[in-house]
């Protein structure tokens, strides 16, 4: 038997996934509902990530930022009640958890029911892997990667602006904290985050750039036609003096050029779009598209290069986007490479796998770069996929990357072209079933179509 649970003037029908504001449904979808029952079903407890994202995805893989977007959507609904937006509470590098007033639950033939918990090892706090806490000592001098962005909304009542600023401002957090940053400091409409302090991660400087890009995508999600909202970002990276002891103060213990530059790439870039500075552009390599931007001005100095950041790149693999060609003489590996050609020789007549375990930096993915040099001397065909720091709730990523080149599916493609593209690719080796698209779909992150329609498109 289903339960309806009551906070406030919300009604939560958990038969019929409504969410309704008195008699009244309100506009939310079915993923949003599905993470608020979760939420209010264990009021107060916090909830990780991997349980949000089975209840609103079952059984799909999809990428971690969609989580933000749904909950920024819920937080816009419960915001009709005064400080209903402050009711689902973002636990950094946790997950959330529900805070208003919820009632005891009611089960539709009017009986009280309990409310359960459902979640219990799962959420937890877990350990963030790659995590470097820097002990409190004195000041000392480290890489940060910092963003600096703004609301823009055109011009509204001072009501109407309050109410974006505090959209803009709730999402601003719940897309950060998901990418493993910090907000520093808000002003009006203006937040400084930081990507690298307090929690310093070996890849900041890219979680930054995806944060930047991730949110310009969220915040045009919660405007309406009467109040649109956008947001510019800049980002730059470059060694600040970090001083823990000094929080409180100006940029919060941060002393350093970084914060100006990336203020004036901010005030640089258009609405809706992500500017970064040289240093970050060369630290990501090719991991995103970008365009030149005109230099910016910095006074007396001389003008600084800046880039727009169009998009994150899946055409190469990760090691090849931050190296590029400039690759250091491959010295001292012959015995690692005679080993890996001996399993390839091995490999002819039955299944091989090899693992290669070692700690961060010591030369895995390079090892693999030169033996995939070899192999393409032999002419074999070579299926690679990558597994990215920012997809740790994507087990199957490195699966995905190769289903979408061997089938040429963009990330952009509709459902309807992806299953035609998977369709025409599967019967040039006689593999064209229902069956088989649907399990490519699913792993997509797809709906399968009908199976009368995979005819259709067959013919």
């Amino acid at each position: 038997m289903s339960n309806i649970y009551s906070f406030g003037p919300f009604r939560l029908d958990g038969d019929s996934e409504i969410l309704f504001r008195g008699s009244e449904p309100t506009p939310v979808g079915q993923r949003a509902v599905a993470l608020l029952r979760v939420l209010v079903e264990q009021p107060g407890t916090p909830v990780s990530k991997n349980v949000l994202m089975e209840a609103a995805w079952p059984g799909l893989i999809v990428e971690e930022s969609n989580l933000p977007v749904q909950i920024a959507a819920l937080r816009k609904v419960l915001g009709q009640e005064p400080g209903g937006e402050r009711w689902i509470e973002t636990l950094s590098r946790r997950g959330y958890r529900f805070v208003g007033p919820i009632a005891a639950s009611t089960q539709k033939n009017g009986g009280l029911a309990p409310l359960e918990r459902i979640v219990q090892e799962d959420t937890r706090p877990q350990p963030v892997g790659g995590d470097i806490r820097t002990p409190r000592t004195g000041p000392e001098r480290r890489q940060l990667s910092i963003m600096s962005c703004e609301l823009v909304c055109g011009r509204l009542e001072l009501e109407d602006m309050r109410e974006a600023v505090r959209v803009y401002q709730r999402c601003v957090a719940d897309v950060v904290g998901s990418f493993q940053g910090s907000v520093a400091k808000c002003v009006g409409n203006t937040i400084v985050a930081y990507f690298g302090h307090p929690v310093a991660h070996e890849n900041d400087v890219e979680q930054a750039v995806h944060a930047g890009l991730a949110l310009c995508a969220a915040l045009a999600t919660l405007g309406t036609a009467a109040m649109l909202l956008q947001c510019r970002v800049g980002i730059a990276t470059g060694t600040v003096i970090v001083d823990d002891f000094a929080a409180g103060a100006q940029d919060d213990g941060v002393v350093g050029e970084v914060s100006g530059l990336a203020v004036r790439l901010q005030v640089s870039a258009q609405a809706g779009t992500v500017a970064v500075d040289e240093t970050t552009h060369r630290l990501v390599g090719n991991l995103f598209d970008c365009r030149d931007m005109s230099p910016i001005g910095i006074g007396a100095g001389a003008p600084l290069r800046a880039w727009e950041v169009l998009r994150a790149s899946t055409v190469k693999s990760r090691f090849e986007s931050l190296h590029g060609t400039a690759l250091t003489p491959f010295v001292g590996r012959s015995q690692d490479l005679a080993a890996m050609a001996a399993s390839w020789r091995e490999a002819a007549t039955r299944l091989f796998v090899i693992d290669i375990a070692g700690e961060p930096g010591i030369g895995k993915s390079r090892l693999l770069h030169e033996f995939r040099s070899h192999l393409g001397q032999d002419n074999v065909l070579v299926l690679r996929g990558n597994c990215w720091p920012d997809s740790q709730q994507m087990p199957f990523r490195p699966f995905i990357e190769v289903v979408r080149r061997v089938f040429r599916v963009e990330a952009d493609e509709t459902a309807e072209d992806a299953a035609a593209k998977l369709e025409q690719g599967l019967a040039f080796v006689g593999l064209a079933t229902a069956e088989n698209v649907g399990l490519l779909m699913n792993l997509l992150g797809l709906a399968p179509p009908p199976a009368a329609s995979l005819a259709s498109t067959a013919c």
